[in-house]
C-alpha cells in the first residue's frame, strides 16, 4: 500500500465516523485536537498562570537533556506527552492556561540554553555537535524573568 493509499484511507474513515458522529446528537468533538481540551468558553487562555513548581523544574530538566543529548533539537514527544499527562490532571477550565504557561517556560528556557551555549561556543548553531561539558555551569533554575 502506498502513502497516498493510507493517507485516502484514513480521510475515507474520518468521513465515515464524522457522518456516524452527526447523525447522534451528542456534542461535536474535534478528531485533530487534543482529547479533553477545549475551546469552548476558554477566554482568554494565552496566559500565563501557576503551576506546580515540581513541574516546572520537570519542564527545565526537559529542555536541558534535549540541549545535552539532541544538541537543542528533539522531536518533541517527551515534552508534548508530559504537558499533555499534566494538564489532563487538571480541572478541564485550567488546562489550556496551564499547557499555554508550560509551553512557554520549555520554550524560553530552550532559548536561555542556547544562549548559554552560544556564549561559550560562538560558532555553535541548533543541532551542531557542542562539548557538552559546557552545559556542567549551566546555572539550572535561577532565570527569574520565567
Amino acid at each position: 500500500m502506498t502513502i497516498q493509499q493510507m493517507v485516502q484511507s484514513q480521510q475515507q474513515q474520518r468521513i465515515v465516523s464524522r457522518s456516524g458522529q452527526k447523525a447522534q446528537a451528542g456534542p461535536h468533538v474535534n478528531p485533530y485536537g487534543t482529547p479533553g481540551m477545549s475551546l469552548n468558553n476558554a477566554g482568554d487562555y494565552r496566559k500565563i498562570v501557576p503551576v506546580d513548581e515540581d513541574v516546572t523544574k520537570q519542564v527545565r530538566q526537559i529542555a536541558f537533556d534535549h540541549m545535552k543529548n539532541g544538541y537543542g533539537v528533539s522531536d518533541g514527544e517527551d515534552i508534548s506527552t508530559f504537558i499533555r499527562n499534566y494538564t489532563m490532571s487538571l480541572a478541564p477550565e485550567k488546562r489550556l492556561s496551564a499547557s499555554w504557561t508550560l509551553n512557554d517556560i520549555f520554550h524560553k528556557e530552550a532559548a536561555r540554553l542556547g544562549e548559554f551555549v552560544h556564549s561559550h561556543d560562538p560558532g555553535w548553531d541548533w543541532g551542531k555537535p557542542f562539548d557538552t561539558s559546557i552545559l556542567d555551569s549551566y546555572p539550572q533554575g535561577l532565570d527569574t524573568t520565567i
